[in-house]
């Protein structure tokens, strides 16, 4: 049976802005022995009415040397709205 592990972090993209966010699991990843990947989700803001979706413009995978890293997943979001967005990244990996 397999193990099923989740993490999560805060993020903020500011406004009419592009920006890349970088993700790994850490020391114990069983990269490339297991399935990693990053969800992200915006935070409801109640104070705007009508938000633009947040756009994944690139996403790339890169194997890091350097000990207990292991794979890690470049992704590049765009912010098309006049005001920063607050979401969440939820990394889930299955080994």
């Amino acid at each position: 049976m397999a193990n099923i592990d989740h993490k999560q972090g805060t993020y903020t993209i500011p406004a009419n802005a592009s920006q890349q966010y970088t993700f790994w699991w850490g020391r114990d990843s069983k990269a490339p022995n297991e399935f990693f990947d990053v969800s992200i989700a915006p935070h409801h803001d109640k104070d705007r009415r009508t938000m633009e979706p947040l756009r994944q413009t690139d996403r790339s995978v890169v194997w890091d040397l350097r000990g207990g890293v292991g794979v890690v997943l470049f992704i590049t979001l765009q912010n098309p709205n006049s005001f920063a967005v607050t979401f969440e990244a939820n990394h889930v990996r299955i080994y």
